[in-house]
């Protein structure tokens, strides 16, 4: 099994993130039809955001003296990642504990 690239992460990431919020208001228009598409959505993006800051981590602690021209890169790697997996970590928390209560696991 290959492993993703960074580049493939940030893609499918950065899609699943515009389609989380695309689906954001008919979720909350429709939250008992919608609850679980969005849900996964929103696991992807938080995946591939996690995914992108271990794996700029990982190389930066492998190859911490790679010049100066990739500092951009890594610093929008940084920026990128953390804007998937903040703001779907927090709605994850807000809806996940609802639905497990829904369906009467917790």
């Amino acid at each position: 099994m290959k492993s993703w690239t960074i580049h493939q992460l940030a893609g499918a990431g950065s899609i699943a993130g515009i389609v989380a919020m695309m689906l954001w208001p008919a979720f909350v228009a429709w939250p008992e039809a919608l609850r679980l598409p969005f849900i996964l959505i929103l696991a992807a993006a938080c995946f591939c955001g996690a995914a992108m800051l271990w794996i700029t981590l990982r190389d930066i602690a492998r190859r911490p003296v790679r010049g100066s021209r990739l500092r951009p890169i890594r610093t929008f790697d940084v920026v990128l990642g953390l804007a998937l997996t903040i703001p779907t970590t927090l709605e994850l928390r807000a809806i996940v504990p609802d639905s497990l209560m829904q369906l009467g696991l917790l």
